[in-house]
């Protein structure tokens, strides 16, 4: 009864073993495939939906090498990150699309930097703050590229400006 638990444990600890290795290789192909759609697609809110979901894979990447400690190659990955953002952003102000009247693909690519803005918040906690300049570059251009989209989808005049542009007022006493 021994011998099968031994064997049985041994089995189980291969196939873990085994997928954390083909998880990174999945990933990888799943970005090949992506890049190969991304240059086939002419329409730039199927681009965009692309590029979103190969920052996607650029975070998860990332976050797997950062909690091994290997930190260079998060750092490749949030570095490939910023670029894929910025592409997403470039094809939709390239695209002449009315983001007020048709926000789609601004909208979608808003709520995805949203969630990576996230993501990036919980990855900074698995890296040494001496080396977070990858990490902080990766959160500056999402947050640029996310206030593009909410300026492009509300208009400058529906948009409050953030926290540190704002006057600050009085407080008034009765």
């Amino acid at each position: 009864m021994k011998a099968y638990r031994y064997y049985f444990l041994t089995i189980v600890l291969s196939l873990f073993s085994g997928t954390e290795c083909h998880a990174g290789d999945d990933l990888a192909a799943e970005y090949q495939k992506l890049q190969v759609k991304l240059k086939q697609q002419t329409n730039p809110v199927g681009k965009t939906k692309v590029l979103i979901k190969m920052s996607d894979i650029d975070l998860k990447e990332a976050t797997q090498h950062a909690r091994k400690g290997n930190l260079l190659e998060a750092d490749q990955f949030l570095l490939r990150y910023v670029d894929v953002v910025r592409q997403a952003g470039t094809v939709l102000k390239t695209s002449q699309r009315n983001a007020q009247k048709n926000p789609a693909g601004f909208r979608e690519f808003e709520i995805a930097l949203h969630h990576q803005l996230r993501k990036l918040n919980d990855l900074e906690d698995n890296i040494p703050y001496d080396q977070q300049q990858a990490i902080e570059k990766a959160k500056e251009t999402a947050r640029i590229a996310q206030q593009e989209m909410l300026l492009a989808i509300f208009g400058a005049d529906n948009l409050r400006p953030p926290p540190e542009q704002r006057p600050v007022e009085p407080k008034r006493t009765r």
